[in-house]
């Protein structure tokens, strides 16, 4: 999934009726959302709204910069270890759909994450367009609703919750008339042209 091209396409914060969209060169819709159950979350009076795809996944990588110290269970780690069983490696894993994550831009127009809203049965649903293998890595963060960092900082354990996946197979009926969407039309070269041979 291509994070920015679905902000600018859709929205910074998701919901149904959005499509996440694929990166180049195949720009296609990837699943279209067809149910929320945050879906009237709307903007909180922090500024937070759900289903993010302004922040990205928590990495080992920054952590080491930030912390001076290793840690194996981000979600980029989850999701990478997540896809290795079909051929795929860490340069596979893209952009992420922060389902359920609130978040928002404050006054300085800094990233801000909060608590996450979402209750024993919420659900995100989506119709997927493409052939798709979705990863999934519950924050380990938890719901954010504990202190991660500072003099207050402790096992966010507590707050994680376990999350489903259930995956259903449409009725023929109900996809009469609908096609998988295309690679992007454009066949051009960026410019780049062979000369002609005198």
């Amino acid at each position: 999934m291509w994070a920015a091209r679905t902000r600018q396409l859709q929205a910074a914060h998701v919901t149904v009726f959005d499509r996440l969209w694929s990166i180049l060169p195949f720009l296609r819709p990837m699943v279209t959302i067809t149910g929320d159950s945050l879906k009237d979350y709307g903007k909180d009076g922090e500024g937070g709204r759900v289903h993010d795809l302004l922040g990205t996944r928590c990495d080992p990588y920054v952590n080491t910069l930030l912390t001076g110290k290793d840690f194996d269970y981000h979600c980029h780690s989850n999701l990478t270890r997540a896809v290795l069983p079909y051929g795929l490696t860490e340069f596979d894993v893209h952009d992420v759909l922060n389902v359920f994550q609130c978040t928002g831009l404050n006054d300085q127009d800094k990233y801000f994450m909060k608590a996450c809203p979402a209750k024993k049965g919420d659900y995100f649903e989506f119709f997927a367009e493409i052939d798709i293998l979705a990863a999934l890595s519950t924050c380990p963060g938890g719901d954010l609703s504990v202190p991660l960092w500072g003099p207050n900082a402790r096992d966010p354990l507590e707050v994680c919750r376990p999350l489903g996946v259930e995956v259903y197979k449409v009725h023929p009926d109900v996809l009469q008339g609908w096609k998988s969407p295309e690679k992007a039309a454009y066949a051009g070269r960026h410019g780049l042209a062979a000369k002609a041979w005198a």
